[in-house]
């Protein structure tokens, strides 16, 4: 009995020792399990470089830009364990048609910083060259504290970088009823043209009808916005006819038609003293004989309130304003004059600096050392048109001491001092459209005694 007691304390206490092994064991692997686990979530990820978006000043032609714009481009660097980021000339390389420029007006803005995202902006100026923008991040721009470093990438910018001003040329051709196109051709596309017709798709060739002939320098800008000059000279248009004239002491009648011509410019090669005495104007064509209306200010010896006669055609003409102030002549007038067998308004006249001339009163003779100086003639004009529907007229005086003065234009009055008469004009009817261009071109010459 006492054997078969010692059995059972035997069997149950190698029964307790098994349980008690067989929890040890399992701790054991509760603690190697959770050791696997921690070993899994070792970091194997670069940090990734992605564009966000682009940005150019050249407005309305994104696509393009010169050295006058700036190109915004704005990166997003992220990681989950972002350690340096290096966003500087030495890792960010500016690219030219795949060939590698050197960009000194290069800033880098950090706009947002965070343990997993950077977004940096790149700005650019001044960029020369010509070709396909792109931007290349180098390799190792960005590193995480697992030492992984991020790739290589390229951005494309999609910008075409131009820096080469458009090259065009101009030609006339006549058209029916005396009326001219000019066309221009250009070796690149270029922006709309206002009142120009182009006539292809890819804007490599534009027209224009021209009614009377006009010179004048057009500016054309490529999409990059590169801005050249083309020479625009009508010589052929014969539908409508302008015709002006200066009248210069010790010179006579000289004559312009609106391409460059100077009334007047006979006088102001040999001497600027040589003042405009009498000016007069003539239209032929198909316009009405009240189209162009002239206004002039007249500075005579006899002073105000008085008036004279032209030695040559016997018109009459007043001190100040003629005919008055705010009232104009035309081609209606009831007094107009020949000149070289043709009829044209004229205001002032010649003599009115002559030794000995007077008044219609008989009045008030020039002394011989006033008549020397010239010191009289036409000060001023104001040009209107009756209808400004398709038209501007634009003109300019030369006085003697100044120069050109700005140009004037649809109804301005063009005058630079009430006793400081003009040696020489010009004036032009011109497509409303080209007025600008025409003003800006004339202006160039502001200060100057220019004849080209």
């Amino acid at each position: 009995m006492k054997k078969i007691k010692n059995k059972l304390l035997s069997i149950l206490a190698i029964s307790t020792f098994c349980i008690l092994l067989n929890t040890i064991v399992n701790a054991k692997y509760i603690i190697n399990n959770e050791f696997y686990i921690a070993n899994i979530n070792i970091d194997k990820t670069k940090p990734k470089i992605e564009l966000i978006d682009i940005n150019n000043t050249n407005i309305g032609y994104e696509k393009y830009a010169n050295k006058t714009h700036t190109i915004k481009t704005r990166i997003k660097i992220t990681d989950k364990n972002l350690k340096e980021v290096f966003c500087d000339k030495e890792h960010i390389k500016l690219k030219i048609d795949n060939e590698y420029v050197k960009i000194d007006n290069i800033e880098f803005i950090k706009e947002k910083d965070s343990k997993e995202e950077i977004i940096y902006q790149i700005q650019i100026k001044n960029i020369t060259g010509n070709g396909k923008l792109k931007i290349e991040i180098l390799e190792g721009t960005a590193i995480d504290t697992s030492k992984l470093k991020s790739e290589k990438t390229e951005i494309d910018t999609n910008i075409t970088i131009d820096n080469i001003a458009p090259k065009g040329t101009f030609n006339e051709e006549q058209i029916t009823q005396g009326k001219v196109n000019a066309i221009i051709k250009v070796n690149e596309n270029i922006r709309n043209l206002d009142g120009w017709n182009f006539t292809s798709n890819n804007k490599l060739e534009a027209k224009k009808e021209f009614n009377n002939n006009i010179s004048y320098e057009l500016p054309i800008i490529d999409y990059a916005g590169n801005k050249s000059n083309i020479t625009i000279n009508i010589t052929k248009a014969t539908y409508i006819n302008l015709i002006y004239a200066s009248h210069n002491s010790e010179v006579g009648w000289t004559f312009g038609h609106g391409n460059y011509d100077i009334a007047g410019d006979k006088a102001v090669s040999k001497n600027t003293k040589l003042k405009t005495e009498a000016i007069a104007f003539r239209f032929e064509g198909n316009i009405e004989k009240d189209f162009m209306q002239v206004n002039s200010y007249i500075y005579t010896h006899w002073g105000e309130g008085t008036s004279a006669r032209c030695t040559t055609s016997k018109m009459l003409y007043n001190y100040g304003y003629n005919p008055e102030k705010e009232k104009y002549k035309s081609m209606n007038t009831n007094d107009l004059v020949t000149i070289e067998n043709k009829k044209y308004f004229q205001f002032g006249g010649s003599g009115i600096n002559f030794v000995n001339n007077t008044d219609t009163n008989g009045r008030n003779p020039i002394p011989l050392n006033i008549s020397t100086q010239y010191k009289y003639g036409i000060c001023g004009i104001n040009i209107k048109l009756k209808d400004y529907s398709n038209f501007s007229i634009v003109y300019q005086i030369l006085v003697d001491g100044v120069g050109w003065i700005k140009a004037c234009s649809d109804g301005q009055e063009c005058i630079y001092n009430k006793n400081k008469p003009m040696t020489a004009f010009r004036i032009s009817l011109i497509p409303k459209t080209e007025k600008q261009h025409l003003l800006n071109t004339w202006n160039k010459d502001v200060g100057t005694y220019n004849l080209k």
